[in-house]
């Protein structure tokens, strides 16, 4: 069977390749979007908990702030952090576990586009439906709370969309894996469960990290977590240092692209060897 080269270990050549075929994967990938509307409208709307959490948190700040947060600050919290996840949220965990565990991963293998390359431009290619339903809800929390409304300056702006781009890599990467454990187990969304549950609480996604104690805070924000959402929602409320925050992503940029690499050849080895 003919098969991409590993994740991470094409040619400049390759790479071009990938580059002249990208407006076209766009284009296929956003037509599949039009197609599957609806579902996408679900899938948006799936992650828009920190909503949720904003009217919780906001209730529980009515008499006094708590732990220097007051309901303006919870506002913009969860207003950032509904932005940052759903520019961030990718799917490549369910698609790419359903296609090995189906078998459908082999057609794709011999294509000459890596299959990963064209899962991550369908994720990008769901970003004006994100948007569509995105600016009718931050609307209204505008109307809701105008205070909450602020201008970052230039060069926080670039620093948050800098963190924003890199926040998605590193989500997706980490899906990706999680959906390569499909490779090696039967019931690998399990183990992708069980992350979510930790990186909910430790990336931000349910309450602020400075509600915990300090020493607790600056390990999680060390972590992969933290740099998945977290990250670019501190940057822009100016909650941490912008140099050292972006370095750590960076790094989980690196390492979990790395991984993933190593990940794919060793699985795809396995899934031609069992006679998919």
């Amino acid at each position: 069977m003919s098969r991409p080269a590993p994740l991470g270990s094409g040619t400049a050549a390759r790479l071009w390749h990938v580059v002249r075929a990208w407006p076209a994967l766009q284009q296929v990938a956003f037509s599949g979007m039009v197609a599957y509307r609806a579902e996408m409208v679900i899938w948006v709307l799936s992650a828009t908990l920190p909503l949720v959490m904003l009217a919780l948190w906001s209730a529980a700040a009515a008499d006094a702030p708590i732990g220097g947060w007051d309901q303006l600050g919870f506002t913009r919290y969860f207003a950032v952090n509904l932005i940052v996840r759903q520019l961030t949220g990718a799917w490549v965990v369910w698609e790419l576990n359903w296609q090995i565990r189906q078998g459908e991963l082999s057609p794709r293998l011999l294509r000459p586009m890596h299959p990963l390359v064209f899962n991550l431009a369908e994720t990008l290619a769901a970003l004006p439906f994100r948007a569509l339903v995105l600016f009718p809800l931050v609307g209204v929390l505008a109307v809701w709370r105008p205070e909450a409304l602020f201008l970052p300056s230039p060069s926080v702006g670039a620093a948050f969309l800098l963190s924003v781009a890199m926040a998605f890599f590193a989500a997706w990467s980490v899906q990706a894996a999680f959906g390569m454990l499909a490779f090696w187990f039967e019931q690998s969304m399990g183990f992708w469960s069980a992350w979510f549950a930790v990186w909910a609480l430790c990336a931000g996604y349910f309450v602020p990290l400075d509600l915990f104690p300090a020493g607790w805070v600056q390990l999680v924000r060390a972590l992969p977590f933290y740099s998945t959402l977290g990250a670019p929602i501190d940057i822009l409320l100016g909650r941490v240092a912008i140099g050292p925050t972006l370095a750590v992503q960076a790094f989980w940029v690196v390492a979990l692209g790395a991984g993933l690499g190593l990940m794919w050849r060793a699985g795809v080895r396995r899934y031609g060897a069992v006679g998919a």
